[in-house]
């Protein structure tokens, strides 16, 4: 299968790495090209700073950043399968129409929330808990709390309540 080259963009070694890390992980093989390309591009946006490293390589800090989007990526993909096992049906059940027109609504209705709100639901789509969203704004796990159940409700409400889970 045929790679996606990243000379000169990022160096060989980290692109091996994130392959080999997401084969370790279990990702397949038509998923790698993928899941290579949006961890390159959260590399990009790291720097490391050998004097904030408490001691790790450049090696060992980049492996950490790796396998953070990995886990990330796995529990997205683990969440999107539930919220399609909750509608009913199976994920390959489901036409590509059906979930685009799931998606749109979704959509639409993330764009009507509050800041606050869209803020928690992008994170809890990036696979985040409630612990590591309050962590990351400063907020109490009980205000995290609030916004979910709020945001469960709401969803529940316009019919969308298989996207939300349950608690």
């Amino acid at each position: 299968m045929d790679r996606p080259k990243y000379d000169g963009i990022i160096e060989k070694w980290k692109v091996e790495t994130i392959i080999h890390r997401a084969k370790m992980m279990g990702f397949r093989a038509h998923e790698l090209p993928d899941v290579t390309q949006e961890i390159v591009l959260k590399l990009l946006d790291f720097k490391y700073d050998p004097s904030h490293s408490g001691g790790a390589t450049e090696r060992t800090a980049v492996t950490t950043v790796i396998d953070h989007h990995l886990r990330k990526l796995r529990r997205s993909a683990t969440r999107y399968g539930a919220h399609i096992e909750r509608l009913g049906r199976s994920a390959s059940e489901f036409s590509r129409e059906e979930v685009d027109l799931r998606a749109m609504d979704v959509a639409d209705v993330v764009a009507k929330l509050t800041p606050r709100e869209q803020e928690v639901c992008r994170r809890l789509a990036e696979g985040l808990t409630k612990e590591q969203i309050a962590q990351e704004f400063g907020w109490s796990w009980h205000t995290v709390n609030r916004i979910v159940n709020r945001l469960r409700e709401h969803f529940r409400e316009i019919g969308l309540g298989g996207w939300v889970g349950h608690e």
